[in-house]
């Protein structure tokens, strides 16, 4: 095997190692800087507006709870579980620093509290275990942990060794997510382990676990790749090593992360760009992201090591794909592939574990997640076990899983929607194996190529550095040139074909779920990178350049609507103290600030989107005078989506879009020949102005007689409606039955339904009345394993 010199460069440190992968400066900077109807079990206090005032996070953001609380907590299946408070310290470990941020603060101590929200910890082993470790992530109700307040794990009422990371605040100030680590007693297999969590006050940090701690047992990590006739390795020791000697890793350091803090674990994302031994800059990196846990003895016993393998330099010059052989070892476990080929501008990982895996399952409280605002209200559902059994736990490197090969393809995805399927089976269940398959997913997701890394900051690229970048239109950039000639991705010229399309028109959501419920970096930044994609596609004039307007540059209104999504979702999971929070969440005030400026504040009578890229469709031998209703539904849904999460001015959008849905399913009651029937609010195109360059009509009823003429003069969903709707259709139709594959989970009636859910959620007019004519309907789908459709209002 042929051995390569090459030159490894973190800061001013420049190593020469023989078989040795180059890690350059690694990617992370700092600065300082959120059918049937269900309920979801929490108080009507916790929909309840939170203040104006900005929360600022500072350096701040970890604490350990470490004293007994009491009080009941009802789960999801009714039962309630108490117990008398209990108290134990948290264990500290020593070593030299390798680690950044302050303590939280005092605990006051002997404080009690009802539970909050709890979980059942699985075992997934044979025979359980005691004294296991597990983290996950929470989502908590705004104002559930009020600012200055945390929370600790109790088991039946006794309190468990307990770490909050905490990552986000809403606006008041309180808690809005958090990774949460534990040490759990005992966990028995077939018997879950009820965890609840208290608010509770925090407590001052009895020190970090530290990469000395971890140096100084037997852990590593290594990848070894086979590339073109050379040879390059990693090992995790050597990179720990140079942090430390390099004066320790910080929170947002380019050559180390520091992604949790405590006595219970810590974790540090290092790594960084494979160059090679002339200089040039390669193609690929690697990181390594070591979550190091302690025992009741303080002792490092066991070590998560998540292995990232990424081809997405933005301005790398010629990129291409990427072939080689790789052998990831971490302890006595071990991942090979021997002939992958790694398509450009995407990413892969493989999690293996230092001694051994706890193997527990955190089943969370899905209803409790709804009700946070984070994801949406879905019925209630439970996906068959046969089902459940048949969905896959994982896919292969370079493999798009369950989604489409391309995205560009037309007709139904199991992709598309609020969330994907996986997704969603996941938030209607909690099942660990809805879990497995979600996850499954969105690993296959970092095979598409919409990941572009800034070697500059290490971040996902961002248009406000870039304002001249651009996909969407490369060749007139490329013919150009000044700014755009700066900002102009490299082409790849050779060896650069993926079979595997990203369309933003049809992206469903990546990494957003799975990081709020595991609080994993790589899920953090597949989020970040969808929403960057999103922005760095389009024409830089249509997008206002760095402002990152989407109405002009993303044309389909369904792309709008995916996209708004995406970016809304970064700006309300990342971080507060990550350098791309600001940027996310001035991207999406600036969207929703133009989206108001040009509907909210103006008279546009059909409250629907009418720009060039929505008004599309031919009708009546008349060329672009129709808009898909769908699309509109699915727009409606992203906008209170955003209000949701207390977007600031998705509310009061979302008051101006919703009144299309309403309207489509209630007007018929004021003009029950001529007024529009509710029937045809699922239509697949709406005729909304008489001729291409003509105004959109004044009232929705016009809309709807021009649209369909024949029904004009019959009451809606009468037996004469039924017949002229059968004659003018190739399917046949019942009574109460509405246009468009009713009995769909995918069909346009299910399209509309998220979108009417959010109408009448807004507290408009008649919005009540619109849920029960659409709840009444006669044929409806059956959303079981299928739930991407699934949402309904919270207020019904």
């Amino acid at each position: 095997m042929k051995t390569t010199i090459i030159r490894w460069s973190i800061g001013s440190i420049t190593i020469l190692a023989s078989s040795v992968l180059t890690a350059g400066a690694a990617v992370y900077s700092s600065s300082s800087s959120h059918p049937a109807s269900g309920s979801s079990g929490v108080s009507s206090s916790h929909y309840a507006n939170s203040s104006n005032n900005a929360y600022h996070a500072g350096s701040t953001n970890r604490y350990i709870s470490n004293y007994g609380a009491s009080g009941t907590y009802h789960p999801n299946d009714g039962s309630s579980s108490s117990g008398s408070s209990g108290s134990s310290g948290s264990s500290g470990s020593s070593g030299s620093s390798g680690s950044s941020g302050s303590s939280g603060g005092s605990a006051s101590a002997g404080n009690s509290s009802k539970a909050i929200v709890g979980f059942n910890a699985v075992a997934e082993s044979a025979s359980g275990g005691s004294d296991l470790p597990i983290t996950l992530g929470q989502v908590f109700v705004d104002g559930d942990v009020p600012r200055g307040q945390s929370v600790i794990a109790t088991v039946n009422g006794q309190r468990i060794p307990t770490q909050v990371d905490a990552k986000a605040h809403w606006g008041d100030g309180s808690l809005r997510h958090a990774i949460v680590s534990m040490r759990l007693p005992q966990v028995n297999a077939g018997s879950p382990t009820h965890v609840e969590f208290r608010r509770a006050s925090k407590a001052a940090n009895s020190g970090d676990v530290t990469i000395n701690a971890l140096l100084s047992t037997d852990f590593d990590a290594k990848v070894d790749i086979k590339q073109r006739g050379k040879h390059y390795a990693v090992d995790a020791r050597t990179l720990l090593r140079n942090v430390m000697q390099s004066g320790g890793c910080t929170a947002w350091g380019r050559q180390c992360k520091h992604w949790l803090a405590g006595p219970l674990v810590s974790e540090w994302v290092v790594g960084g760009p494979i160059d090679k031994n002339d200089g040039t800059r390669s193609h690929m990196a690697a990181y390594f992201n070591i979550r190091a846990y302690t025992d009741s003895n303080g002792q490092v016993t066991r070590a998560r090591v998540d292995t990232v393998i990424e081809n997405d330099w933005a301005y790398v010059a010629n990129p291409s794909n990427q072939h080689y052989s790789i052998d990831i070892d971490v302890g006595q476990h071990h991942y090979s592939d021997n002939g992958l080929t790694h398509y450009r501008k995407a990413r892969w990982h493989r999690t293996l574990w230092w001694h051994d895996d706890p193997k527990v399952y955190a089943r969370i409280d899905t209803n409790y997640l709804q009700s946070t605002g984070a994801i949406s209200h879905y019925a209630k559902l439970k996906p068959s076990n046969g089902f459940l059994n048949s969905v896959s736990k994982s896919f292969p490197p370079m493999s798009h899983g369950d989604q489409t090969r391309a995205m560009t393809d037309t007709g139904a995805q199991a992709a598309i929607g609020p969330l994907p399927r996986w997704t969603s089976e996941f938030v209607v269940s909690g099942d660990r194996r809805a879990f497995q398959w979600m996850l499954a997913n969105d690993n296959a997701a970092g095979s598409y190529s919409f990941h572009y890394r800034d070697r500059a900051t290490g971040r996902p690229l961002e248009v406000t550095r870039h304002p001249y970048v651009t996909l969407a239109d490369y060749s007139h950039a490329s013919q150009t040139g000044g700014k755009y000639r700066r900002d102009l991705l490299p082409a790849c010229h050779s060896d650069c074909h993926t079979p595997l399309i990203f369309d933003i028109s049809h992206h469903p959501s990546i990494g957003y779920v799975p990081y709020l419920v595991t609080g994993d970096f790589y899920y953090l930044e597949e989020m970040q990178f969808v929403a960057s994609y999103v922005e760095l596609w389009g024409n830089p004039k249509y997008r206002e350049y760095g402002r990152g307007i989407l109405q002009h540059a993303q044309g389909q209104v369904r792309g709008q609507a995916w996209g708004l999504r995406s970016i809304s979702d970064a700006a309300f999971a990342t971080p507060d103290t990550d350098p791309m929070k600001p940027y996310f969440s001035k991207q999406i005030k600036n969207i929703l600030a133009d989206y108001n400026k040009t509907y909210t504040q103006s008279n546009k009578p059909l409250h629907v989107l009418n720009g060039y890229g929505a008004v599309i469709y031919p009708l009546g031998g008349r060329p672009r005078v129709g808009i898909a209703p769908w699309q509109q539904d699915f727009f409606t849904w992203a906008v209170g989506h955003a209000a949701e999460q207390k977007t600031p001015g998705a509310e009061a959008f979302l008051k101006w879009l919703g009144q299309f849905q309403i309207a489509r399913m209630t007007n018929w009651k004021n003009n029950a020949d001529g007024g529009y029937c509710w029937l045809e609010a699922s239509a697949y195109k709406l005729q909304v102005r008489p001729s291409r360059y003509a105004p959109d009509y004044v009232t929705l009823d016009e809309a709807y007689r021009a649209t369909f003429p024949y029904l004009v003069g019959t009451s809606c969903n009468s037996a004469a409606m039924l017949r002229q709707i059968n004659n003018h259709s190739s399917a046949s139709y019942k009574q109460g039955e509405m246009r468009g594959y009713a009995y769909s989970t995918t069909g346009f009636p299910s399209n509309l339904q998220p979108g009417l859910a959010m109408a009448v959620d807004s507290g408009l007019p008649k919005g009540a009345q619109a849920w029960q004519v659409f709840k009444n309907r006669s044929v409806k789908p059956n959303y079981r394993n299928d739930a991407n459709f699934a949402i309904t209002p919270r207020t019904q």
